[in-house]
């Protein structure tokens, strides 16, 4: 996957680059980026027509709202949501965009049963049936559902059927957000 700088001309934006350099942030061009989730997701088409993307480390790509606006003063932390992971072999999704958009996912996107949920949820392994894989294109990265709502990232061993680590999910959901639930269920009953 290629990262394109582009300039604020060239996506419309009425920002001055010098206030880009400032935060040290780098516009960059949108289509690279989405062939790459809306091909592994399937995410439908104009989803991300209002988000510019901005490379602020080498490792990551965050998404922020049209128009974007960034204040003169005083500096800001932060723009936009950490969107992608362009450090890895394989870029991925981070877990704050597919708890954002991971609902739109129609590929690579597994619903889980409360069981499966919870074992996400204090970082697990999970089993996949095969209806839960049939949508899922082969290894790599899921987005992880329960009810429709995403709860974050998984990683997929295999959906080859002669592979004996077919349909087995390793959770990644973040260790600083999973919940001690040794007593409790996010589901209000004891576990």
């Amino acid at each position: 996957m290629d990262i394109i700088p582009v300039t604020a001309d060239d996506l419309d934006l009425s920002l001055h680059s010098d206030l880009l350099e400032t935060q040290n942030l780098t516009l960059v061009a949108s289509d690279p980026l989405l062939a790459h989730v809306n091909a592994r997701f399937g995410f439908p088409a104009g989803l991300f027509d209002e988000l510019v993307f901005l490379q602020c480390s080498h490792k990551i790509i965050r998404a922020a709202s049209r128009p974007l606006q960034l204040p003169l003063a005083p500096q800001i932390d932060r723009t936009g949501i950490d969107f992608l992971r362009i450090d890895m072999a394989n870029p991925r999704m981070t877990t704050s965009a597919m708890m954002t958009w991971g609902r739109h996912a129609t590929s690579n996107a597994v619903d889980t049963n409360q069981e499966q949920c919870l074992d996400y949820l204090r970082r697990l392994p999970i089993d996949l049936t095969p209806d839960q894989l049939r949508r899922c294109t082969g290894r790599g990265f899921v987005i992880v559902r329960h009810l429709g709502y995403p709860l974050g990232v998984g990683f997929l061993e295999s959906t080859r059927h002669s592979d004996q680590n077919c349909g087995h999910l390793r959770s990644m959901y973040p260790s600083a957000f999973a919940a001690d639930l040794e007593q409790t269920t996010p589901f209000g009953n004891p576990s």
